[in-house]
């Protein structure tokens, strides 16, 4: 069987369909109804596992599909093979994406049939904070995709204590967020990007 026909059978009984989306370009919609922890989709049925200091996966992280799995790996996604990757963001996702072995998206509420399926993207982003305009267009959508911190926000943290009263609320704010949805990894991420870009301004101030 050529690959065409074997892709084409495999898509034929797949539990989601692959189509243009409301939110962004192509978008992941359920065929069946999803119970929360049940596996959607993979990731990337087709994709290349790289280490992540190969030039390769770093130059491809720009493209802001691949995933970093087990902190070891980067997953680029064959863009010709619909899968996960294409699931659009939420700011009130009904999935999540788990990046051990070789990538899932799993239900995190009930799923129904003709629904789409969304993730939230956590991403992190510094001193751009226009950068990722939200679409999703749910109820409370904080209207950006990602979540910036600056150089001055970085300033303003010590031993991983935040000493200045306004950024201290806006994190608050922001993790009852990420634990409101079940995302409250981010905010490790949030705290070592402001620790790298407080490492970085002191390196660079003697």
């Amino acid at each position: 069987m050529s690959k065409r026909r074997a892709l084409k059978a495999m898509f034929s009984t797949s539990p989601v369909l692959f189509k243009n989306s409301a939110i962004e370009g192509r978008g992941v919609f359920a065929r069946k109804r999803f119970e929360p922890g049940d596996v959607v989709v993979a990731y990337a049925p087709s994709q290349r596992r790289l280490d992540v200091n190969d030039p390769e996966a770093i130059a491809a992280s720009q493209t802001k599909l691949t995933l970093l799995s087990e902190r070891h790996f980067v997953i680029v996604p064959d863009a010709g093979v619909p899968g996960g990757w294409l699931c659009n963001h939420s700011c009130r996702p009904n999935a999540a994406v788990y990046s051990s072995g070789e990538g899932r998206i799993q239900a995190t509420r009930v799923i129904k049939p003709g629904e789409e399926v969304t993730i939230f993207y956590g991403w992190v982003t510094q001193n751009e904070p226009a950068r990722d305009p939200c679409r999703c267009g749910a109820p409370g959508c904080r209207g950006f995709i990602n979540f910036d911190v600056t150089d001055d926000d970085a300033r303003h943290v010590e031993d991983d204590i935040v000493t200045d009263v306004t950024l201290r609320a806006r994190l608050g704010e922001y993790g009852a967020f990420l634990r409101s949805i079940d995302q409250a990894q981010v905010e490790t991420t949030i705290r070592r990007t402001l620790a790298a870009m407080k490492a970085r301004s002191g390196s660079g101030s003697g």
